[in-house]
């Protein structure tokens, strides 16, 4: 009797422990998809106030072009953004989570430090110099190029249904606004280098990465 009756009582204990373990993957799964989600959305917002500091940049770079001050104080709260942005501590904390050697770091990275070298060359500016329709044009690109690049991410992180797909189709839209303009461009001068570079790394950045291209993806806090 007793026999008999421990064998069923054997496979539910059996069903049982697969349940849970399949339960602690069901769990693993979901942290490991947090943990892409909050990723990918933190990094975006980092890179929305990188655009914007560009933006900033891009405006105080044509003042300068008409000896205005509000061209000295744009650049210098543009280098405060971005200084903010790849300093602070969500930044920090990001590194410490494992995401280091991730490509939308290593992108992040040198967008940043291209920026910061594009902002040292705007601060040279004035209106002494002999390109200035040159200059003003990719001015233009980088600005464009920056919204164009934030409204995809905006889009991208799905928070308001239908109006998504319209930010990142006009987003799209300004992204290539901005390639074309690169075509009128010649990379004569580190003006002209650096800034088609940051236009074209802008064009690049808004691809959503889900997953990094090696090892396993961090567990969220």
């Amino acid at each position: 009797m007793m026999r008999s009756l421990s064998r069923p009582l054997f496979f539910l204990l059996l069903l049982a422990l697969s349940a849970c373990d399949f339960d602690r993957q069901l769990q693993q799964d979901a942290l490991d998809q947090r943990g892409r989600i909050s990723y990918t959305t933190q990094m975006h917002h980092l890179h929305i106030l990188i655009n914007h500091a560009l933006q900033m940049a891009a405006q105080g770079a044509d003042m300068q072009l008409l000896d205005k001050k509000q061209g000295n104080k744009l650049l210098a709260k543009s280098t405060e953004l971005l200084k903010r942005a790849m300093s602070g501590m969500e930044m920090a904390k990001l590194h410490q989570q494992g995401w280091a050697g991730s490509s939308l770091m290593f992108m992040t990275h040198e967008l940043a430090d291209s920026a910061e070298e594009m902002i040292l060359l705007m601060h040279q500016l004035s209106s002494d110099v002999t390109n200035k329709d040159t200059i003003r044009m990719l001015n233009h690109a980088i600005e464009v190029a920056a919204m164009g690049s934030s409204l995809i991410m905006f889009g991208q992180q799905g928070m308001a249904g239908d109006i998504d797909l319209v930010m990142v189709n006009h987003g799209q839209s300004m992204l290539g606004e901005a390639s074309g303009l690169l075509h009128e461009i010649e990379p004569v001068d580190d003006y002209s280098r650096i800034g088609i570079k940051i236009v074209q790394m802008l064009i690049g950045i808004p691809e959503n990465p889900n997953t990094p291209e090696s090892g396993k993806i961090p567990s969220a806090n």
